[in-house]
């Protein structure tokens, strides 16, 4: 099961208290642990959100929603007028102790100038929830945003499919590899044409303004074995090779990775990675990454995933075809990868647990490993199925076998940043229930930002409003 790699710019919003009148009970308060960069910008409406752990609520308005530098005045009931200001940009941040019931009126100025008035309530996100808007193919496996369409791989109708952003209706161009190939992962070179990986039948070039679908020759270099991952740089496309050998149990040869010439469509140079099951590969334009899961098979009592061999990260030079850094991570199945937009952290989802390990890639240092990862769930048996990073920083990640969706802010590693301080449950009323969160973008659908996420169980798009 599988990853991709929106919103938000890491952003400390201070508010001014210009006038007397904040009341002791509503008080103005500190940024958490006044660092600026513990806090990522809600960069999308006006908000106000509860944090049960500290009692506070956060309501906040993103940059340009405001006339910079103009008043805001806060009514509480039964309260006399609290008076603060804009910033400069026309962002806003107040916090004052409060409940998920907090209530408030508010008085402020456009960016355009034009006086508002509103009452505000807090909200919970899974209020902006919208479950089952559209239907997937069987299988559903990866999610891309690219050009003017939304693409699933549907590895169960062996297909790469194109769905209309805002409907979510399959239009009639599909992608499609020969029967029963599984496909698993694809990246695109235009908006229309790319590589995909095949689980069964190698590697394809597909041009789907054209139709074309061609195998990928080899070259005299070994033939792929049970390609998964893929990337593009330049004019080079990268698969990696997790070379199964049996099942029940698992065992694998050694994997790795190949280099494709995109213009002769062949295999120019190959690279053995020092762990076995090399599956996901991911890169920032100067490197790439390669994640090796190692040896993963299902054992009693109760045949959940375990991590039977060690695997780690590769940090591999494209162009010198130079492996520059090598991190070894344990018995941890590394699968999912996803980069902070300044590429300093690397973030690696395991495949048998719900954790996340991060990687200081400036220092060479593993900030969270197996002693201290970043837990998003301790649901037996679920492990990351995605991780996908905003161009600013929020990293949105779910727990596959308990239906949870949580954020992370990638430039600190901070769990459930604000607006998001709560695990989002997709079914909290059904908790016996399993949809199976298996990708995710953050995207734009009639206008509005958010995440649009694909469940396998019961193939389905569902949508996060951000």
């Amino acid at each position: 099961m599988r990853i991709h790699t929106f919103l938000l710019s890491v952003l400390f919003i201070s508010v001014l208290a210009v006038a007397a009148g904040c009341s002791g009970s509503n008080p103005i308060l500190p940024a958490n642990g006044n660092d600026p960069k513990t806090q990522v910008e809600f960069s999308s409406r006006m908000l106000a959100r509860f944090d049960s752990e500290s009692g506070i609520v956060w309501f906040s308005a993103p940059s340009g929603t405001l006339k910079p530098n103009s008043a805001v005045v806060i009514t509480f009931p039964g309260q006399q007028e609290i008076h603060l200001a804009s910033n400069g940009d026309g962002s806003f941040l107040y916090r004052f102790a409060g409940n998920e019931n907090s209530f408030f009126d508010v008085e402020w100025y456009e960016f355009s100038g034009i006086p508002h008035a509103d009452e505000i309530h807090v909200t919970d996100p899974l209020d902006d929830l919208s479950p089952h808007i559209g239907e997937t193919g069987l299988y559903c496996n990866r999610l891309y945003d690219e050009g003017n369409y939304v693409w699933v791989v549907n590895s169960g109708d062996d297909e790469l499919a194109p769905y209309d952003p805002n409907s979510l209706e399959k239009l009639d161009f599909p992608v499609l590899t020969p029967a029963q190939s599984n496909p698993w992962d694809a990246e695109f070179y235009t908006p229309s044409s790319g590589l995909i990986t095949t689980l069964f039948n190698g590697v394809f070039w597909f041009d789907n303004s054209t139709g074309l679908v061609e195998n990928i020759d080899s070259n005299g270099h070994r033939d792929f074995a049970s390609p998964n991952g893929v990337t593009i740089t330049g004019s080079d496309g990268w698969v990696t090779n997790t070379n199964p050998l049996g099942y029940f149990p698992t065992s694998h040869g050694p994997g790795w990775v190949s280099d494709i010439e995109l213009n002769t469509k062949k295999v120019i140079w190959e690279l053995d990675t020092p762990w076995l099951n090399p599956q996901y590969i991911i890169n920032d334009g100067n490197y790439i990454y390669i994640s090796c899961t190692g040896t993963v098979d299902f054992t009693p009592p109760d045949y959940l995933a375990t991590a039977m061999t060690d695997g780690g990260v590769m940090v591999l030079d494209p162009g010198s075809h130079e492996v520059i850094k090598s991190f070894d991570l344990g018995l941890c199945a590394p699968g999912v990868m996803a980069l902070s937009p300044d590429s300093k952290y690397l973030y690696i989802g395991s495949g048998v647990a719900a954790l996340i390990f991060r990687i200081d890639l400036e220092k060479g240092e593993i900030l969270n490993g197996l002693s201290n990862p970043i837990v998003i769930s301790d649901y037996p048996g679920s492990y990351i199925p995605f991780l996908t990073v905003d161009e600013n920083g929020l990293m949105a990640t779910a727990s596959f076998n308990d239906d949870v969706i949580r954020f992370v802010d990638s430039y600190t590693g901070q769990l459930d940043p604000y607006p998001f301080f709560k695990p989002i449950e997709l079914h909290p009323d059904n908790p016996d229930s399993l949809w199976g969160p298996q990708d995710a973008v953050f995207t734009k659908k009639n206008g509005q930002s958010g995440l649009l996420f694909i469940t396998t169980v019961d193939s389905a798009f569902h949508w996060l409003e951000i």
